[in-house]
């Protein structure tokens, strides 16, 4: 992994959603049965308001599961940030990780554990992943990438 510059919300509110986005919630569900809790829509960070959420961008996925899929969430986890480079990944949030979730993200290159003071939320049985503009686009590039990495050892 390498650092890159995070985008955040710097491409502004999308007009719809993005085919690169759609195409990685289909591939979560195809290969570890998790659900799509959401994609593109224009609002604003919860708890912030003013501030754009990602999930306007077109580029932010939220991925369910159930709580009986949790350690296969934290793998599922540890892959997407160890392949993060391929997949375009940016960050991705942990939410049910420890007391106060953790977050992954391209400019630390690392996870970072969050404390009661700072965190993204608390305690949800879903992933947040936010791609990059390029690989948000192109679900060909996006899909191509995910092929030419092998699947963690435990599915």
């Amino acid at each position: 992994m390498s650092k890159r510059p995070y985008t955040g919300t710097k491409d502004g509110a999308a007009k719809g959603k993005r085919a690169g986005t759609e195409w990685f919630v289909r591939a979560m569900n195809a290969r570890w049965k998790f659900r799509n809790l959401g994609t593109w829509v224009v609002r604003d960070m919860r708890g912030k308001p003013g501030v754009l959420s990602v999930h306007a961008t077109g580029r932010a996925a939220d991925v369910g599961y159930m709580v009986k899929q949790r350690t296969k969430a934290v793998e599922v986890a540890d892959w997407l940030a160890a392949n993060a480079d391929v997949l375009g990944i940016e960050e991705i949030h942990d939410y049910a990780y420890g007391e106060w979730g953790r977050g992954w993200r391209c400019s630390r290159a690392a996870w970072k554990v969050y404390s009661k003071t700072e965190n993204a939320g608390k305690g949800g049985f879903w992933l947040h992943v936010e791609l990059n503009p390029k690989m948000a686009d192109d679900a060909g590039a996006l899909s191509e990438a995910w092929h030419s990495i092998p699947k963690p050892d435990k599915g």
